[in-house]
């Protein structure tokens, strides 16, 4: 799924080489992708005066309108050359550029990416984007505080509630928690000033490395294989690269949370079972 990093550096690259582009058209390819009302026609011939992210949203600014882009964990968005008519079963989404599309795909069968075409108001009121907690770089240890405390909730969670904290999912959070040597399963109202000061640290450590790493090689499409160096989030069974320890996971089911006992969790090992979120 991209996360932050991922998605900051697209938009970064996006707005460089789209802006003052003229568009020609907007296809939607596949209608459950597509979720407005408004007629597409709106935005033919407007000009591109922006790209930008807000959490894990892209916003293309067409002047009076926006197109909000939700890529869920299967999306992928790119700038391509036109070719074929239809882009193939994946695209759900386009803005045809003249010779070029920005293409909006999906990988796998579920529909689950969606582009919203708003004006000024209705991307106001947009609630992937409106309700979204601050951004993460740069909040401070009172900022991570005031965000995740109130009301009180397991850390490992709460990281990817972007009505939380904005931009973070599933890596990120892993990787956050094992630099800031905080357990998983910790209630966010128990922590200590000194684990609030860490964890605030540790984000701003790992996502500004993170998004270095991504700037080198994204700039106008998402790769459809992650590329990430991470040092717990997909290292189920490996050394802990601090300790030494071998990792252990808990199992959900479409994804896994990978930790050091030794690290975060006073050597606790939690129970594995797979389909299930009862813990003991």
């Amino acid at each position: 799924m991209p996360e932050l990093p991922e998605i900051q550096a697209l938009a970064e690259g996006l707005d460089r080489e789209l802006t003052g582009v003229r568009v020609e058209s907007a296809v939607a390819w596949q209608a459950a992708t597509l979720k407005t009302s408004r007629p597409l026609s709106e935005v033919a011939g407007a000009t591109i005066t922006g790209v930008r992210r807000r959490g894990k949203v892209i916003i293309v600014d067409l002047g009076p309108r926006h197109l909000a882009i939700h890529l869920m964990s299967a999306g992928r968005l790119g700038l391509r050359e036109t070719g074929p008519a239809r882009p193939g079963r994946q695209a759900g989404f386009s803005l045809e550029l003249g010779e070029r599309r920005l293409l909006l795909t999906e990988l796998g069968r579920k529909r689950r990416a969606t582009a919203h075409l708003l004006d000024d108001a209705e991307l106001a009121e947009h609630a992937p984007v409106a309700r979204l907690g601050p951004e993460p770089l740069g909040l401070d240890a009172d900022g991570w505080r005031t965000a995740l405390s109130a009301p009180p909730g397991q850390l490992h969670s709460v990281l990817r509630r972007g009505r939380r904290v904005a931009g973070i999912g599933r890596c990120y959070a892993s990787e956050i928690m094992w630099a800031a040597r905080l357990a998983p399963f910790r209630r966010t109202d128990g922590l200590s000033p000194e684990e609030w000061g860490r964890l605030a640290e540790a984000a701003d450590t790992v996502l500004s490395r993170a998004l270095e790493r991504a700037r080198e090689r994204i700039t106008t499409a998402l790769p459809t294989r992650e590329e990430r160096l991470t040092a717990v989030h997909q290292h189920y069974g490996d050394p802990c690269l601090r300790c030494g320890a071998d990792l252990h996971r808990v199992s959900f089911s479409e994804w896994e949370l990978v930790y050091c006992a030794r690290c975060q969790t006073d050597g606790k090992v939690y129970a594995d079972r797979r389909m299930s979120r009862l813990l003991r």
